[in-house]
């Protein structure tokens, strides 16, 4: 499809939200929703090989991209995150969509699934990463000086204004993206015009809250996450990268990765090669999957012959 974009915003009880959008407003809508310390830019590769008959929107969470930042001071909670899309949804009057997230955005579409039940026809969920928010009990001490301890004995940084944060030239930005996250130096350039400003003398900033580091969340012992997530019926296709898998990160969450533990039989799991941004470094391995899942549902991904 096109990838010509628009871009807009909305308004917040504490700023404005950033929206863009791809295709045509008649069609049925798609949610994306990107993770932690991202941008939308994240969605463009992908958005790109997908259909035309759908109206792609994603939104830019508060304090990344080019969306205003929560107040200083306040923690933030992947519940605060779910009203944003509360706040997207009424905006423009949706009563059903489908839902496209990746790592914290699958979550952040969990949550709002459970808390308003039949509003999502369909779900995607890209390398959804649950390692922080499932705790087993024994772990929950060490699990709280991570979340709660570190984040108050960082307050001052973590809430100083970001004409504060360290400049760069675009280059060093670049590259540290290119680093961080292993991506390409299209998708690296793609995502540092979206989270920099100018900080004078040809240098730029980091805008993206810092905040997002420590995102609170109710830790889950392995057995709850189970059965909370499990008892969601909404149609599921989530793809996992391999490295992620390789790395351990849904060590406590394995149920994940087994469609039977889904005994709606509304859950389907591909595996692909690559890393956690697989779906914006090589969109290609994702997108016949999210294709035909969207035509066609569950029984489109089941059908070797039409990929």
């Amino acid at each position: 499809m096109s990838i010509s974009e628009k871009e807009w915003f909305i308004e917040a009880p504490w700023g404005r939200l950033c929206v863009v959008a791809w295709g045509d407003c008649m069609n049925p809508p798609v949610l994306l929703v990107h993770g932690s310390r991202d941008t939308a830019a994240t969605f463009r590769p992908l958005v790109a090989m997908l259909p035309d008959k759908f109206y792609y929107i994603a939104i830019e969470l508060p304090g990344n991209g080019k969306s205003d930042s929560y107040p200083p001071g306040m923690m933030i909670s992947v519940y605060d995150l779910v009203y944003v899309v509360t706040l997207v949804v009424r905006h423009f009057r949706w009563d059903r969509f489908t839902f496209v997230g990746h790592s914290l955005g699958t979550l952040i579409g969990k949550l709002y699934d459970l808390s308003y039940r039949g509003s999502i026809a369909k779900v995607v969920e890209l390398d959804p990463v649950t390692k922080h928010i499932t705790v087993p009990p024994s772990k929950f001490a060490e699990w709280y000086h991570r979340s709660f301890t570190a984040f108050y004995e960082q307050y001052e940084k973590l809430n100083s204004p970001k004409e504060k944060a360290p400049s760069y030239t675009r280059r060093q930005a670049i590259d540290s993206i290119k680093e961080n996250r292993g991506l390409t130096e299209k998708t690296a350039a793609d995502t540092v015009d979206r989270m920099t400003e100018p900080a004078g003398r040809g240098r730029v900033r980091f805008t993206s809250d810092r905040r997002y580091k420590y995102i609170a969340a109710v830790p889950f012992s392995p057995e709850h996450l189970k059965r909370v997530f499990t008892s969601i019926t909404t149609p599921t296709l989530s793809i996992m990268a391999e490295n992620s898998i390789k790395k351990g990160l849904y060590r406590n969450a394995e149920f994940l990765l087994d469609e039977g533990s889904f005994k709606a039989n509304n859950y389907r799991v591909r595996r692909v090669e690559g890393g956690h941004d697989v779906h914006f470094v090589n969109p290609e391995r994702v997108a016949g999957f999210v294709t035909q899942f969207l035509l066609y549902g569950l029984e489109g991904v089941e059908s070797k012959a039409k990929l």
